[in-house]
């Protein structure tokens, strides 16, 4: 085959280029080691009541999952004080992302952004045919509200919101958030994507739950691949009237959430206290990496979430001399940016000196 068979729309599209492994930048660069702080998993393990459960199941794996998902969708009801018939479950958040844009969007449909922001939001939008209209954040490096309201088109089909933010890792208020839930009322999907719900300790946080409606147009997005540390078993969430929720089970794949990562999501539920404590313990490894950020004078952002967004002299370079220190952070290729996940009190140490190392 000597040309491209697949649409159109899909000839500017970039795969998705997951960070590389610790293990491969060791290979390749002959480092004794290498902690990765690039893809803001959480340094903890799956709790010890998904691990039981994971266990309990291992031996039924011969068996096609639960392809309704009726028990976590039940448990989720139950853990959010929410009707079970609007309970979405996925392969990761981002299957559900995928699956509302190619819902709804036809060929010159419009999809509201901020930038940056989640990279799959634009992807998925060209994907289908949409166009990314993506708003600058503010000087905080905050979603611009205000500015996304007054982009709100006739065209516009989808608006996605993360809060927090990634890869800034900030929030917007109560008061800006109500504000824009006003001008977007005519906008068929306002997406709230809430990863990084679980580390927030701002009071002003506006939890996008509490202002859920079955007559609304808002879905709120959550997942187990951050706090709960189900990462490597892709299961997200969502909470949207029933109607979405008709039309995401049309059209996702069958079968879409394997056995364990059900098992295990469900299970995480009931660890209340291992997730408090993972909240208090991801607040202490915030104030320690900020502060080394504040003694070698590099500006970041006001960070709600397991990482931060540092503002350095030069992106790439930063980028090497930090990992041939052994650390790996997340490079934005030549912006003068980098994102740092928050790791354990020795990764957050080793971090510290290399930080110190590097910009001193």
């Amino acid at each position: 085959m000597t040309r491209p068979i697949w649409r159109e729309q899909l000839d500017e599209l970039q795969p998705y280029q997951p960070g590389k492994r610790a293990s491969d930048f060791k290979a390749e660069l002959g480092l004794a080691e290498a902690i990765k702080l690039s893809s803001n998993e959480t340094p903890f393990h799956p709790t010890h009541l998904a691990i039981e459960a994971m266990r309990a199941v291992a031996s039924r794996v011969n068996r096609y999952p639960d392809g309704s998902t009726r028990t976590l969708r039940r448990g989720l009801g139950e853990f959010l004080s929410v009707k079970p018939e609007n309970i979405m479950v996925g392969n990761g958040s981002n299957e559900l992302i995928r699956i509302l844009a190619q819902m709804v969007l036809e060929p010159g449909d419009e999809v509201l952004m901020g930038k940056p922001s989640f990279v799959v939001y634009p992807m998925v939008t060209q994907m289908f045919g949409g166009t990314a209209v993506q708003v600058p954040v503010d000087d905080g490096w905050s979603l611009d509200l205000g500015a996304m309201a007054s982009s709100i088109t006739r065209r516009t089909k989808i608006v996605f919101l993360a809060n927090p933010n990634n890869p800034t890792g900030t929030i917007y208020g109560r008061a800006a958030f109500e504000s824009f839930l006003e001008s977007a009322r005519e906008v068929p999907l306002l997406v709230v994507d809430e990863a990084y719900f679980e580390f927030v300790d701002e009071p002003d946080y506006p939890n996008a739950l509490d202002y859920f409606s079955e007559e609304g147009n808002l879905v709120v997005l959550r997942t187990f691949s951050k706090v709960y540390g189900l990462a490597g078993l892709r299961v997200g969430y969502g909470v949207a009237p029933r109607q979405v929720v008709i039309g995401v089970d049309k059209i996702r794949e069958p079968f879409n959430v394997n056995t364990m990562a059900q098992i295990a999501a469900y299970a995480s539920l009931k660890a209340k206290e291992e997730i408090a404590t993972r909240h208090h313990l991801n607040l202490e490894a915030r104030r320690h990496v900020l502060a080394v950020l504040d003694e070698v004078g590099l500006e970041y952002a006001s960070s709600q979430a397991n990482f931060v967004w540092v503002k350095v002299p030069d992106g790439p370079k930063a980028f090497n001399d930090l990992l041939m220190k052994g650390i790996i952070v997340r490079q934005f290729g030549e912006l003068p940016f980098v994102r740092i996940t928050f790791g354990t009190e020795r990764e957050n140490r080793k971090l510290a000196a290399a930080l110190r190392s590097a910009f001193r």
